[in-house]
């Protein structure tokens, strides 16, 4: 069911980008675009309409190549969506991980984001607003900035383990990173809390680096031999580990290694730039979970609405004890990839 309303939802689209009712050379401009698109030249989009972009078309043509950038272009997203609906595992949502863990790469997050804003230009925040009513482009585009957002969770989640397909595998086997990284998540959440015992926290010295000016706590954490190194935003609990990727030195975060045995390197905040804000683990794991799943919900039929939910009550549904509230916590998401892992 949802593959038919996504592939509707690319057909009025397509009209959208086409240009009905512009004049011949704006059309002409459109119709290249969606060339451009249906070949894959992402970048060659992005460098043709961002200077400039005022209409809703620019909007459109720019969300779609940040998410074919990111990885995931509209008609990929359909397979993934479609394939882990259907896939009769016991969760959708790992599924739903592992699929796309081959699609995505190191920007994916921050294109990823950049596509909802785009999408958001057009729709605004309609979206989440139960007194909106919606036309069906409008429906379709918080389609898309729901399945954005919910691909922003499952490409994070690739971030903090190292083998995803562990979410899948019903063998005893687990992940000593991602065993790791739920250790982290619940010592920021708060430190004094039962931590696995699997995992060993050494505290250290805070970091501080040099083009954002910001700091962050340093801890590293040891599973079966293998350490981890993880930062935490925040002064006091709750806090939050700091998405990464990659090892970079405190002066700059211009390069980035996989791997390096040299005490000058930490690991990257993923999307730090001078200008930006980090990205925490709760505001991907947590908030954009939540939000995408509603805004999919506000924007599809009750029968789609379901199949997208089930997302969320996997993860409720290993919530311990057992409530009714159907918005998921940091707590939820550690026990659910505990369990999982």
């Amino acid at each position: 069911m949802i593959k038919k309303v996504l592939v509707t939802s690319l057909l009025g689209l397509s009209l959208v980008l086409t240009g009905c009712g512009s004049s011949d050379s704006e059309g002409e401009s459109q119709l290249e675009t969606q060339q451009m698109l249906d070949n894959g030249d992402y970048l060659g989009v992005i460098s043709k309409l961002e200077a400039s972009a005022s209409t809703t078309s620019d909007y459109l043509s720019l969300a779609a190549a940040y998410m074919g950038k990111a990885g995931f272009s509209l008609s990929s997203i359909i397979g993934i969506v479609a394939s882990s609906a259907d896939s009769g595992d016991d969760s959708t949502f790992a599924s739903f991980i592992e699929n796309s863990k081959d699609s995505s790469n190191s920007q994916s997050l921050s294109d990823l984001s950049t596509a909802v804003e785009y999408y958001q230009n057009v729709v605004g925040n309609k979206c989440l607003d139960e007194n909106s009513t919606l036309s069906g482009a409008e429906s379709d585009l918080c389609l898309y900035v729901g399945l954005s957002k919910v691909t922003q969770t499952s490409v994070a989640i690739s971030y903090i383990a190292g083998d995803v397909s562990i979410l899948n595998d019903d063998s005893n086997n687990s992940d000593d990173k991602l065993t790791a990284s739920t250790c982290a998540m619940q010592y920021a959440f708060d430190e004094n809390s039962t931590i696995n015992t699997d995992c060993n926290i050494s505290t250290e010295s805070n970091v501080t680096f040099v083009q954002s000016g910001k700091t962050y706590g340093d801890i590293n954490i040891t599973v079966n031999g293998a350490t981890f190194e993880y930062l935490i935003a925040g002064n006091s609990d709750p806090r939050s580990t700091i998405l990464t990727n990659g090892l970079c030195t405190l002066a700059s975060f211009a390069t980035r290694v996989d791997d390096i045995n040299d005490t000058a390197y930490h690991v990257c905040p993923i999307d730090e730039t001078n200008s930006t804000k980090e990205t925490t683990t709760e505001e991907i794991l947590v908030n954009a979970l939540n939000e995408g799943v509603d805004t999919i919900g506000e924007a599809v039929s009750d029968d789609v609405k379901a199949d997208v939910d089930q997302f969320k009550q996997d993860i409720i549904d290993a919530r311990v004890p057992a409530d009714s509230n159907t918005t998921i916590t940091v707590e939820d998401i550690i026990k659910y990839l505990e369990d999982k892992n």
